[in-house]
């Protein structure tokens, strides 16, 4: 009785036992078990009670539960609801239509993950991922059997936007992967790529066959007026991508459980049938909050980049006057990414914050080995508590000596 798959044994990241002293699930369960005040603050999310969703969200569910929508939808999803979803996203990701490419509706977008990675891959493939980047993926990728090359992120002096180290992007891609994953804006960094990089993956992606999968789930909270390339738009993409998209974030709409993938329909119908076997379908009732993101959300949108602009700037400005931790400003999403400045390590220190400063952060090894001697803090909190928060991080950080 007790015998574990090989899949959950990967899923845990054994092979980080030498950065981190434990296996990164085991390491998250200590943090997890680990001792705090009865009243923490978590940063590892935004404050939906301050940041709550648009007013039509709980009108649009109970009009649908009250007999406005069906009970069991199609596996891809409620069909009038799908149309208006890919009418809308070709607006945002300015793609033309009758191009083959259609969205299927998810349980949240990490399940629109899990069924697009499971769509793709079989044991022994080769994905190739940006390093740091979100702490599932990598984690899906070995559940599933296949094989992860990491693609340094690098920041140039004076750029405030990065890019995939292009030779060893290149050198991975001749390698022959299946599949190249990322997410834009990164996360946990809140990066926005430079276009360079986004014409390289397409131009690889393109001489070397391999799908794309583009996590674009923060790509319209982006900030100081940047511009935002979308991978599907780029030439010969729109038929190799998959794009994730959704409400959870943006429109704080994560207790919906909804997301989106949009993809070429072959790979849609691929997606449908791992969905069929899982999920089954997103949220009946909740599809429907669908139809109206991204059509009645312009002025809610605009206010939730001014205020998350605002407690960037100021989480940025005080971290980097700490003396005890550095960062760059988030291009985009409602995370930084601190860099420690003092001989602790990431995974000592995650567990200080929450026993002595009542703060849950993520630490750095969970998004892969460049995330180590790094927080990631999401800035998406109730102004007053969250400066006080600082406080008390910036405080226990201080406590540790200067490496």
């Amino acid at each position: 009785m007790s015998h574990l798959p090989a899949a959950l044994a990967r899923l845990d990241l054994p092979e980080l036992n030498q950065h981190i002293g434990l296996s990164v699930r085991e390491a998250e369960r200590e943090l997890e078990n680990g001792p705090g005040p009865d009243r923490l603050l978590d940063a590892t999310y935004a404050n939906t009670h301050r940041f709550p969703p648009p007013e039509w969200a709980v009108e649009t569910f109970v009009a649908a539960a009250t007999g406005a929508g069906m009970t069991y939808t199609p596996y891809r999803g409620d069909t009038s609801v799908r149309e208006l979803v890919s009418r809308n996203i070709r607006e945002v990701l300015g793609l033309p239509s009758g191009d083959g490419v259609e969205p299927i509706l998810t349980p949240g977008t990490q399940g629109a993950l899990f069924v697009a990675l499971a769509s793709v891959l079989e044991p022994g493939d080769l994905v190739l991922l940006p390093d740091p980047d979100y702490l599932s993926t990598e984690r899906m990728i070995r559940y599933l059997g296949a094989e992860v090359v990491r693609i340094p992120m690098v920041f140039s002096d004076g750029e405030d936007r990065p890019v995939l180290d292009p030779q060893a992007l290149a050198e991975a891609a001749a390698r022959g992967p299946r599949l190249m994953v990322f997410s834009h804006p990164n996360n946990p960094t809140g990066a926005v790529y430079q276009d360079s990089t986004l014409l390289q993956i397409a131009e690889l992606a393109v001489e070397h066959d391999f799908w794309v999968l583009a996590d674009q789930l923060y790509c319209r909270l982006v900030y100081d007026g940047r511009t935002f390339t979308h991978l599907a738009n780029l030439p010969g993409m729109a038929e190799r991508t998959i794009t994730l998209l959704g409400p959870s974030k943006t429109e704080s709409l994560s207790g919906y459980r909804l997301g989106v993938g949009l993809a070429p329909s072959s790979m849609v119908a691929r997606m449908e049938d791992v969905q069929s076997c899982t999920a089954l379908r997103a949220p009946s009732y909740a599809q429907h909050l669908l139809a109206r993101w991204l059509a009645d959300d312009q002025d809610y949108l605009r206010l939730r980049v001014v205020e998350y602009q605002a407690l960037r700037d100021t989480t940025v400005e005080r971290i980097n006057a700490s003396g005890v931790m550095r960062v760059r400003p988030s291009g985009g999403s409602s995370y930084v990414f601190p860099e420690l400045l003092v001989d602790v390590s990431d995974r000592e220190i995650s567990l200080r914050l929450k026993r002595d400063a009542g703060v849950v952060v993520n630490p750095g090894y969970q998004f892969g080995l460049r995330g180590l001697r790094h927080l990631r803090l999401c800035f998406a909190q109730d102004e007053q508590e969250w400066s006080a928060a600082l406080d008390r991080v910036l405080d226990v950080v201080a406590r540790y000596p200067l490496r």
